[in-house]
């Protein structure tokens, strides 16, 4: 993933390689084993028995809660993150809003366990293997009463009926790592990477495509006669332009020239005959007409050299005109009169001094208007602000693609480890396994625990559907982990966004026929526009 080339965007980073586990299932294999020979041993040391069997149980439920497990002890290899950050420039003492986008990048190795006929029935099997695993213990305890000895051999079959269902994910998990492979993984998470690629796109513009907020339209260069034609040049001004240096010209993208020396002492120039026009400065279409016919790129601009003699001004009558001044008007003099700003009109209409309004003539009568204030404000905000939707780019984003997924969430648990001080306020959104199905988004997950999505996640997520007319819908889920998953169990504030199919299955999880010709692109896109309408709503 690249970062962004743009102003408001930091370059996406890779934290250092970082050691996580190769695979999960060795160390399931040691729970199902430690289980199964404290059932066996529970007939002769009884408490021993009981110890290993509850010391299996709390392992195995801490590593489902993505917390420590013996995986952390496993042969281990190179794994990474991938970040790239959009950060809008904040004002003094404003604090941005934060929302993390998030999809894992690695595939998992396929199972028996995800085959089309026991994955129907994934829930009931893991629970069973869990279940049965925390049961275990119990049945050795009350075994092991004094109380209880009558009840053997009886009370042994029944810890051993209860620790035999473990024998089935054991094989199945010491098979999967002996004979199976990595699946191609398109909809398990290439689907929810291109997703994040899409949000990204509508995010964060490219820098071709990004609007300035200044100007609606690319500044071009200007001659001196489109200068003189658009009467933005000062009375008695001389406009001089001088030749831009190679170096200069990837900076100076527009350039009006410059204004010679004023001859403020000069005669006033002669008034425009009845043939001659004058700038008007309330006519807006006045200012579109300096870029009519822009200078060549290549070409560099000519110098206008004054002559040698007394040099001939152009009739130049725009603003003092429009100001009803002359040119014996004394500005200091006039000044002192006013005195101040509140003088700055007679309000009772007299008109001792013969200037009467002393700001000219330029829409007084709009003054009358109440609401001409309003109107203005509303339409420098539109012609500052146009193109630019400031509740996307005005939030800082990061898009994160997690390595190391499969094998237990490791990759987001290092990255919730590195930024957990950044990461406190933000707002993440997991997006795994949109490739096909119905999109929805996820209000509870969990293997160990339940956990709730974020309220405010999912209100926002209610509110986006309703109002955009979008097909998602929330749902819980129940399978295995998501990156969402050690993000809620820590305490933060995380959302999953994933789809399911009509019996509210994952479509070919973990299996060979995880590959691109299963991926939707309405799903795809339906996703990255109901992400980036979620983090807008935020």
């Amino acid at each position: 993933m690249a970062g962004f080339p743009t102003r408001s965007a930091l370059p996406a980073r890779s934290p250092g390689l970082r050691s996580c586990p190769r695979t999960y299932a060795w160390a399931y294999v040691a729970y199902h084993l430690l289980t199964l020979g404290a059932a066996v041993l529970s007939r002769w040391f009884g408490w021993p028995a009981f110890v290993l069997a509850v010391a299996a149980a709390v392992l195995m439920w801490s590593d489902l809660d993505t917390r420590w497990g013996l995986s952390s002890l496993l042969p281990k290899g190179p794994s990474q993150n991938v970040i790239a950050r959009h950060v809008p420039k904040a004002r003094r003492n404003e604090r941005v809003k934060r929302v993390v986008i998030v999809a894992h990048y690695d595939s998992a190795k396929s199972s028996l366990a995800f085959s089309p006929g026991m994955a129907k029935n994934f829930g009931l099997t893991f629970a069973l293997m869990k279940w049965l695993t925390f049961l275990t213990p119990v049945v050795i305890f009350i075994s092991a009463l004094p109380w209880t000895k009558g009840w053997k051999p009886w009370s042994w079959y029944a810890t051993l009926a209860v620790a035999a269902y473990l024998l089935i994910p054991l094989l199945i998990n010491i098979h999967r790592e002996l004979f199976m492979q990595a699946v191609d993984g398109a909809n398990d998470n290439a689907s929810g990477v291109a997703a994040m690629l899409g949000v990204m796109e509508l995010t964060v513009p490219e820098p071709e495509s990004e609007p300035s907020r200044y100007v609606p339209e690319p500044p071009v260069r200007r001659t001196p006669e489109a200068a003189v034609e658009a009467d933005v040049v000062l009375d008695d001004a001389l406009l001089s332009y001088t030749p831009v240096a190679p170096a200069e010209e990837d900076i100076i993208r527009t350039s009006l020239g410059s204004f010679g020396d004023v001859d403020w002492d000069a005669e006033e120039p002669p008034r425009p005959t009845s043939g001659q026009s004058s700038f008007d400065l309330g006519d807006t279409e006045g200012w579109d007409a300096l870029g009519d016919e822009p200078a060549a790129p290549a070409a560099a601009p000519r110098a206008v050299e004054p002559p040698a003699a007394k040099p001939e001004r152009a009739e130049r009558h725009g603003v003092r005109d429009w100001l009803g001044l002359g040119s014996n008007f004394d500005v200091r003099g006039e000044g002192k009169k006013i005195g101040h700003w509140e003088n700055f009109s007679d309000e009772d209409g007299d008109d001792e001094d013969g200037f009467g309004l002393k700001g000219g003539t330029a829409g007084a009568a709009a003054f009358e208007d109440s609401a001409f204030a309003a109107d203005e404000a509303a339409r420098i905000r539109r012609r500052v602000t146009t193109g630019i939707d400031r509740a996307l780019t005005e939030k800082e984003v990061w898009f994160v693609a997690t390595g190391a997924e499969e094998v237990g969430t490791c990759g987001m648990q290092a990255f919730l480890k590195e930024y957990e001080e950044d990461l406190r306020d933000a707002l993440i959104i997991n997006i795994d396994n949109v490739g096909t199905g119905s999109v929805y988004w996820v209000t509870s997950e969990g293997m160990a625990r339940r956990y709730h999505c974020d309220r405010r996640l999912a209100s926002s997520a209610k509110r986006v559907a309703r109002e955009e007319e979008l097909p998602v819908r929330g749902r819980e889920y129940r399978g295995l982990s998501t990156d969402a998953t050690p993000a809620l169990a820590r305490g933060f504030k995380a959302m999953s966004i994933m789809a399911f199919d009509i019996n509210g299955r994952l479509p070919n999880w973990h299996w060979r026929t995880d590959t691109t010709d299963n991926v939707s692109p309405e799903n795809l896109e339906l996703t990255s526009t109901f992400v980036a309408k979620l983090i807008r709503e935020l």
